[in-house]
């Protein structure tokens, strides 16, 4: 093997394991979601930070336990947590990224995906805001016998 041969290989390899595609470079710490309702304009909190109102489809942080809480008055608010598998970049970058590559990934949680990104939140109307049965008709007081006639004399 030449030098020249050996540089080649040596770049090569260096390029490789730079641009070896890690997660959060190639796919981001944000992942784009849809949250859809029964009810418009419910407000989407995620994480404890407020991102919109349904219906509503934007970048979420990626995450392994990202919780959602999805309220509007006059229902009964939904918290859930967003499914998620490992994206498949993640393996990739193991591979030629090694163990920086990977350790970053696991840091910044780039590693995982939503899936599904579409999400369907039913909210159901609060109990005390459901409107009660209609009551019967109030029962009218028993009619009164008439006062007898006064006694002659009195």
């Amino acid at each position: 093997m030449t030098l020249s041969q050996g540089c080649s290989l040596v770049a090569l390899y260096l390029a490789l394991h730079v641009s070896a595609g890690c997660a959060s470079i190639v796919k981001g710490k944000t992942q784009n979601v849809s949250i859809e309702s029964n009810v418009r304009g419910a407000t989407i909190i995620v994480d404890g930070q407020t991102v919109g109102k349904t219906p509503f489809s934007g970048p979420i942080p990626r995450g392994s336990d990202t919780t959602i809480l999805v309220k509007k008055d006059g229902y009964e608010p939904r918290r859930m947590t967003l499914s998620t598998e490992i994206e498949p970049i993640f393996w990739g970058n193991i591979i030629f990224g090694g163990f920086f590559g990977s350790t970053t990934d696991m840091g910044t949680q780039a590693m995982y995906k939503y899936a599904p990104a579409t999400i369907m939140v039913d909210l159901e109307v609060a109990a005390a805001e459901a409107k009660p049965a209609p009551e019967a008709p109030p029962t009218p007081p028993p009619a009164s016998a008439p006062s007898p006639a006064p006694a002659p004399g009195n």
